[in-house]
């Protein structure tokens, strides 16, 4: 890795200067009021939509009535959908024809709109008119709105389908013309995408409105593909596909306040059902531009390994702990993968300082109750050298605690997870510009300081020498004791 200071043009004592500058303004008392009280902030929560409930602001108490502000002006029924425009409509469509008209409708229609002579007219023009006028005016314009098309279509993928037919089949979207499961849609032909550059900056805001926190591109690295790959997901053989040239990667925080209450309280589950939500979604607006997709995400299955991704994506660093780094929430987010064969271009992977960080900080291994994390230096893996987590002790203490399957205190507990306020910048922009460690060795002291947590033991269950203990106490909503009688 570059040296910080060959990598940054910031000497000694400009640095001294910054940070003389920052300290005058932010004590560390003073820091740790205002971090509390910015931490506090529903704008910090970054994750799918904001949290806390801050979209709903309105007061609703101040304008409450005893009535509904509709009328009942008289005798009151049931609606009949078979007689709204969809229903009515839809059985209208298939029994009407020109030559039979009006006599060719069942019974119960012609009733209806002999009542309704209006609706009539209407429904008619819809079918003789309005849908021949349209379908030849599509052929004409229709592309200009071929995006607004496959991102509407996308938003219908909500569930990972089980996958059985091999990629070369299953990643594609069907011949223009038929159904794709993914897709919600027909497709057409591959769009004929301007440039590459367009596409990327195209496909990672559509992911971002999808309802990813994250996105980035990298190219493949078949040193990241399971080599079991016959064994599920309709593989027939363990070669990587040759259309999974990129991947788009994207990623979702967890709950913040739930996930400083780890290990008894945090979950993963939250934020694995909704980046794979998205990442259904971002496969299937893929295919609807005519292109190869396959999510790899939690709830749906992977067929590779998710961290090398999201750093090869330029996402963020991977720490002592295994986890990916991101600069923006830390080591908080759940991420997923969409290979692709779209044309795009490939971001590059940031040095923003994490592994220097993590060399000297290692709360992540004091914290750990399993011992997975090492204390030690990075070792030689498949040929790459990182930080080994032992993965058996890590999943033994899974089953040693209380509360929802798994751990995640390396997570709540590392300096960098933090939510999105301007206390958190302020020490993570310190933090980079300092090339002689200083920053890093402070922040650290202060995180010790200001947020330590129950020793290691206590995490453990009753019945092996715990106290069911939690790094944070939970939020008020996930206290059981306060809602339902033991």
């Amino acid at each position: 890795m570059t040296d910080k200071k060959d990598k940054m043009d910031v000497n000694r004592r400009n640095f001294l200067k910054i940070s003389g500058a920052a300290g005058a303004v932010l004590g560390a008392a003073g820091l740790g009021v205002a971090g509390y009280r910015s931490g506090k902030d529903p704008q910090s929560y970054l994750g799918w939509q904001s949290a806390e409930g801050a979209d709903q602001y309105f007061d609703r108490k101040s304008v409450e009535v005893d009535e509904p502000t509709y009328q009942i002006v008289g005798e009151t029924s049931r609606p009949d959908i078979g007689k709204g425009w969809s229903g009515r409509r839809r059985k209208f469509a298939m029994q009407w024809k020109k030559e039979t008209g009006f006599e060719g409708l069942d019974p119960d229609l012609q009733q209806y709109y002999t009542d309704h002579p209006e609706a009539f007219e209407l429904d008619r023009s819809f079918i003789d008119e309005i849908r021949p006028t349209r379908a030849a005016d599509n052929k004409i314009y229709g592309h200009q709105f071929r995006i607004a098309e496959a991102w509407s279509n996308a938003m219908g993928a909500i569930k990972p389908p089980r996958i059985t037919e091999p990629p070369e089949i299953a990643d594609f979207p069907r011949i223009a013309g038929s159904r794709n499961r993914n897709s919600g849609g027909t497709l057409p032909e591959p769009a004929k995408m301007k440039h590459p550059a367009k596409t990327s900056k195209l496909i990672k805001k559509i992911a971002l409105e999808l309802g990813s926190s994250f996105a980035g591109i990298c190219k493949v690295n078949p040193d990241w593909i399971y080599k079991d790959l016959g064994q599920n997901r309709g593989f027939t053989s363990t070669d990587v596909p040759k259309h999974w040239e990129y991947a788009v990667v994207i990623g979702i925080p967890m709950s913040w306040d739930p996930m400083y209450a780890n290990p008894n309280y945090g979950t993963s589950g939250d934020a694995y059902g909704r980046v794979s939500i998205v990442a259904e979604r971002l496969a299937a607006f893929i295919k609807n531009l005519g292109y190869a997709a396959r999510p790899h995400s939690p709830m749906g299955g992977y067929d590779l390994m998710v961290p090398p991704f999201a750093i090869d994506a330029g996402l963020g660093e991977q720490g002592r702990h295994g986890v990916v780094i991101l600069p923006e929430v830390g080591c908080n987010v759940r991420p997923a993968v969409i290979t692709t064969n779209l044309p795009v271009i490939p971001d590059k992977p940031i040095d923003f300082g994490v592994q220097d960080f993590c060399k000297t900080c290692k709360i992540c291994a004091e914290v750990c109750p399993s011992g997975a994390i090492p204390f030690g230096d990075k070792v030689e893996v498949r040929g790459y050298r990182k930080y080994q987590l032992n993965q058996a002790k890590c999943s033994n203490f899974w089953q040693s605690n209380l509360g929802n399957n798994g751990c995640r205190l390396c997570i709540a507990v590392c300096p960098y997870t933090r939510k999105s306020n301007w206390m958190h910048k302020t020490a993570r922009d310190l933090s980079i510009a300092d090339p002689t460690g200083l920053m890093d060795k402070a922040l650290l002291t202060m995180q010790k300081w200001m947020y330590s947590g129950p020793e290691s033991k206590e995490y453990f269950m009753p019945s092996m020498g715990g106290s069911n203990a939690s790094y944070r106490p939970p939020p008020w909503w996930l206290k059981a004791e306060d809602f339902i009688e033991p």
